[in-house]
């Protein structure tokens, strides 16, 4: 293993070049030159800065967008890519190879790390692979932008105990691990805007309660409301000199206005649907409404994952109660009933390793999934897993077993329904049959990526009825996130290794976006850069391509540090 021991002591002589994977354009064929890599000088570091081997970088489904999209992507409008390309690349382990003279007292060569990519800095976003060229290559620059960004150092410390290909994966682990730490508002936003709205079939007797107690809104936009709560409203504005508009419905829909809180006393489900269009970045509606609606209501599902857009209701007479009826709940029920919806791709193993290994866990979790060979990888990993944790787990595929999984839904309703609604599939009609299977107080986490304008339509009396179902929704991961998925990987909590499907060098890095938008593998792809020439290769198939690799394997077939290391032993130019 000297070769590798030699790779791990980060001391060789860094190269005056380094091989890398610039994106020139719009398509998979645009990045790189000729369906090659380019060889381009290594970056230089000053004496505040640091320069990184990237040891591995796992292949993300948003690098599959990003190339597909090239300058149409939305966080590259304003790059021309032919003569200013960017690397791609955000889920990356790093090692310490070079330390400017002012640095030195804090870091030192072989100090290993992994990336937060969400950078910001002095109020810019900046992300590594968009604003900064990411790890599709050998080496990178670490500068102020990271080490003393807007939220800290965005570097996080990888103990040596830990895999190259695992310190990579805590990205995706931490958007997974973001997806339970959301906060949601159980009242008005301080300082925000306020627009209620009534009609004619508005009922007499709302109060406001503690609505405006526990924040004091900006200003208040009032439309058609009716002289009781009007006037409740404009006297405990004129104590606290909140500013108060009367304005028609058409005037607010008509302008450039937006809200961080709407409110909905009684009104049509179009009226629901028109308002829901005025909603700020993390905006908050309410509907407040005493029997059923006679029509449906659309929810834009991107808007929900990308801006946080959340829906509450009740049917009192209190305006507060919208907001506290139900208080929102983003972690899994502890004893309840999950189900992951399309649970047979990277992330929903994922969210399935994550409810399975969880300590206050569900009583039962049900897995679906419609592509064959996926489902039947869920079934060969997962249910010895869940054994193993003495958890209980269903594995169904609505399309290929419809007699069992209409059996299974029915039992779960039996049991009183879902608790968690876990939607890993981008499929509308999908997503909308699913809500009938809710139970009372059930949550839909919608984690699939859908765009902005795609809505559902669904019976509003499912939010503000007696089920009271909340709808959630979440984009990306912070540095706290990460942090805290690291954290778990050390203590032995989470494994992320075990999200591993296939490794590849870095000449196959297209081979690998050609396999995610095929759907070739259940689990993540890991290259690692500093291997050339690697064919993809599924963890199983090492069985017969390299048995030396193959015995090194886990259960289940399996990545580990022992795999990985005579992996690089063996590759390692």
């Amino acid at each position: 293993m000297e070769k590798f021991k030699l790779y791990k002591q980060a001391t060789n002589t860094i190269p005056e070049t380094h091989q890398t994977w610039p994106l020139y354009g719009s398509c998979l064929e645009k990045l790189g030159y000729l369906g090659k890599t380019v060889e381009v000088k290594v970056p230089t570091y000053n004496q505040n800065e640091l320069l990184a081997r990237i040891d591995a970088v796992s292949l993300c489904y948003s690098d599959v967008k990003q190339i597909n999209l090239g300058n149409k992507h939305p966080r590259l409008l304003d790059r021309d890519l032919q003569k200013n390309p960017i690397v791609p690349g955000h889920e990356v382990s790093l090692t310490i190879v070079g330390v400017g003279e002012e640095l030195a007292s804090k870091y030192k060569i072989g100090d290993r790390y992994t990336l937060q990519p969400d950078i910001w800095f002095k109020g810019k976003s900046i992300p590594f692979c968009h604003g900064i060229d990411g790890g599709y290559r050998h080496y990178t620059k670490i500068g102020k932008e990271i080490l003393h960004g807007d939220a800290g150092n965005y570097l996080i410390p990888i103990p040596d105990e830990m895999s190259y290909a695992a310190a990579a994966i805590t990205e995706p682990w931490a958007c997974v691990e973001a997806a339970y730490r959301m906060e949601y508002r159980n009242h008005l936003l301080d300082k925000g805007s306020l627009w209620l709205i009534g009609c004619g079939k508005s009922r007499q007797g709302y109060q406001l309660g503690d609505l405006l107690e526990q924040a004091i809104p900006r200003e208040i936009v009032l439309t058609d409301l009716r002289e009781d709560i009007t006037k409740q409203i404009k006297d405990v504005c004129n104590i606290k000199k909140i500013p108060v508009y009367i304005k028609e419905l058409d005037v607010v829909l008509n302008s450039e206005q937006l809200f961080d809180d709407v409110l909905v006393l009684d009104c049509s489900s179009a009226t629901i649907n028109r308002a829901s269009k005025k909603m700020n970045k993390g905006a908050v509606l309410a509907i407040l409404c005493g029997k059923p609606a006679e029509k449906t209501i659309e929810i834009d599902l991107g808007r929900l994952h990308y801006d946080n857009i959340y829906f509450v209701g009740t049917t009192t007479l209190n305006l507060a109660d919208a907001y506290k009826q139900t208080n929102p709940r983003v972690t899994l029920k502890p004893k309840g009933i999950t189900w992951i919806l399309g649970a047979g791709g990277p992330m929903g193993r994922m969210h399935l390793q994550r409810a399975i290994e969880a300590k206050n866990s569900p009583d039962l979790i049900i897995a679906s999934e419609v592509t064959e060979d996926r489902f039947e990888s869920l079934k060969n990993f997962f249910l010895p897993m869940a054994e193993q944790h003495k958890k209980r787990l269903i594995v169904v595929n609505p399309k290929g077993e419809s007699y069992r999984y209409s059996e299974v839904m029915s039992r779960v309703m039996e049991e009183g329904g879902v608790d968690d609604l876990e939607v890993m599939v981008a499929v509308v009609q999908v997503i909308a049959e699913s809500l009938q299977y809710l139970a009372e107080k059930g949550v839909v986490n919608l984690f699939a990526g859908l765009k902005r304008g795609v809505c559902v339509e669904m019976d509003p009396w499912l939010i503000y009825g007696p089920k009271q179902v909340r709808f959630i929704g979440h984009s990306g991961s912070g540095l706290d996130d990460q942090k805290a998925v690291v954290e778990k990987a050390v203590s032995g909590e989470l494994k992320p290794e075990l999200s591993v499907a296939a490794v590849g060098g870095l000449n196959q890095i297209a081979d690998g976006i050609r396999a995610m938008e095929n759907r070739l593998f259940a689990g993540k792809i890991v290259i690692y850069p500093h291997v050339l020439d690697f064919p993809l290769t599924a963890c199983s198939e090492f069985k017969e391509k390299d048995p030396g690799i193959y015995n090194t394997l886990g259960k289940g077939e399996t990545w580990t540090k022992e795999a990985e290391e005579v992996f690089l032993q063996k590759g390692l130019s």
